[in-house]
């Protein structure tokens, strides 16, 4: 057992952790034969002690909602708090992924589909925060008399690839080429996640969702919001062109 008042090395940390882990994969183990030598099939029968008595997620490593509002500054790009908290647990969520993906060994057509959810989530986050901006950039600047004729006037357009289109020709937003392709390919892939249409497209049998692009996204991710803060977030309020000056700041 770990003792905090003797310090460790890495190395040691790092033996120690393998060794729980084989302990606790022991434990767990147990625990289902446990439950069948009660009779039950789990997961179609099961037992679950009461909320205080079930295994104790580690705390600290999901980070609070008011965490991910701050880090974020979701207040800034949504003006409805719902939406605001919906972002946050969505981000919430994208801790959780990255415990089962950290610290299960989970394999082949399963561990494929884990990827998928965790970066379908990051996707939609992603989408949110574009999509928002962009609608509001494109109401504040719909409101001018000379938009028309404007090169950084944003058209009305549903659809996200679209709005992700104008964004890059414009060269308002702060990402390279190749992280405007990755969102547009983790995108492509969010709207090819039917179940009927997975086996036409191979869907789960192939590397499409994977460490790399789960790994990828999440630097996108993270870039993201600063530099829609910094980018667009300004234009949902004064004239683009105008906060090209110098002298002009967002505060």
């Amino acid at each position: 057992m770990y003792n905090s008042i003797t310090p460790l090395s890495i190395d040691e940390i790092k033996a120690q952790i393998i060794s729980n882990n084989a302990k606790i994969s022991e434990l767990l183990t147990e625990n289902e034969t446990l439950c069948r030598q009660m009779g039950l099939e789990p997961p179609a029968t099961n037992y679950a002690p009461s909320v205080k008595k079930r295994i104790h997620f580690p705390s600290k490593y999901i980070r609070t909602k008011e965490f991910y509002v701050r880090k974020y500054k979701l207040q800034y790009f949504f003006s409805n708090n719902e939406v605001v908290s919906n972002v946050a647990y969505s981000l919430q969520m994208s801790d959780l992924y990255n415990y089962i993906l950290n610290r299960f060994y989970v394999f082949g057509s399963l561990e494929t589909m884990i990827y998928k959810a965790a970066i379908i989530n990051y996707v939609c986050i992603i989408e949110s925060l574009i999509g928002q901006v962009y609608d509001d950039m494109h109401a504040y600047c719909g409101s001018c008399p000379d938009h028309d004729h404007c090169e950084f006037f944003m058209p009305k357009v549903k659809a996200f690839a679209q709005k992700l289109d104008a964004i890059e020709s414009k060269g308002i937003l702060n990402l390279s080429s190749e992280q405007f392709q990755q969102i547009r390919q983790a995108y492509h892939l969010r709207n090819h996640m039917h179940i009927y249409s997975a086996a036409k497209e191979n869907e789960y049998k192939t590397k499409s969702f994977d460490r790399k692009l789960h790994n990828s996204i999440i630097v996108v991710m993270k870039g993201i919001t600063e530099t829609l803060f910094w980018d667009m977030l300004p234009a949902t309020k004064e004239c683009y062109i105008n906060l090209m000056m110098p002298s002009q700041q967002f505060p």
